[in-house]
């Protein structure tokens, strides 16, 4: 046997040691801390990108505000109301269809019309209107003095009365027929309560015209 050499199996090296990077629990720690650190970066992004979408979402609304013209609190101003049309009055000519009525006056001072033979008495006073009717149209037109109404200032309506136009003398409103160019001068009788004042009066060319009305005050 060789000088120096032991006898029986040579002796067994130690076991070689792991690099502690190559370690279970290190590269559990570096999984976890590269985990968080991808964490850190994607929620800074998030965060980042919120940011700026809020930015540019508050930008156009603060511009549009900014630009939008200032509110007018002002009270615009009231204009001045059209002048209320008014009636022709007495004396002044007014037209319905194919006759033009001028108006020269009221009377209601009456309670009685006829003579101490042939009359009739008045239920409250009788207003007459003395009216000239002339034919402005192209043929010969009827006028019945009936179709006229009378009205108060509280807007009640009179019709005329037909029975005390016939007592009354130069009535000329129950039936008359006027040819074109002439000129009929009437008085159109309405029996109305005592005390009534007359303001208005409406004056047809026929039962079926729209009428004109005439201001008596």
């Amino acid at each position: 046997m060789p000088h120096g050499q032991q006898y029986g199996a040579p002796a067994p090296q130690p076991p070689a040691k792991t690099p502690f990077y190559k370690k279970k629990w290190f590269i559990a720690l570096a999984v976890i801390v590269v985990l968080g650190m991808f964490a850190n970066m994607t929620n800074g992004g998030t965060a980042d990108t919120d940011s700026t979408a809020s930015g540019a979402s508050d930008t156009p609304a603060a511009d549009a505000a900014a630009d939008a013209p200032p509110a007018d609190n002002a009270v615009a101003p009231v204009e001045d109301a059209a002048p209320a049309e008014t009636n022709p009055g007495i004396g002044v000519p007014a037209d319905d269809g194919d006759f033009s009525f001028v108006v020269s006056g009221v009377d209601c001072s009456l309670t009685r019309i006829g003579n101490e033979y042939f009359g009739t008495e008045a239920q409250g006073q009788f207003c007459v209107v003395d009216v000239a009717v002339t034919n402005i149209g192209d043929s010969a037109q009827s006028f019945f003095g009936d179709n006229a109404k009378l009205f108060n200032a509280q807007g009640q309506e009179f019709s005329a009365d037909t029975e005390a136009a016939i007592y009354l003398e130069d009535s000329a409103s129950i039936y008359e027929e006027i040819n074109p160019g002439n000129t009929l001068n009437s008085k159109v009788v309405f029996d109305v309560p005592a005390g009534t004042t007359p303001t208005t009066v409406e004056l047809h060319d026929s039962a079926f015209s729209g009428g004109v009305t005439v201001s008596l005050q």
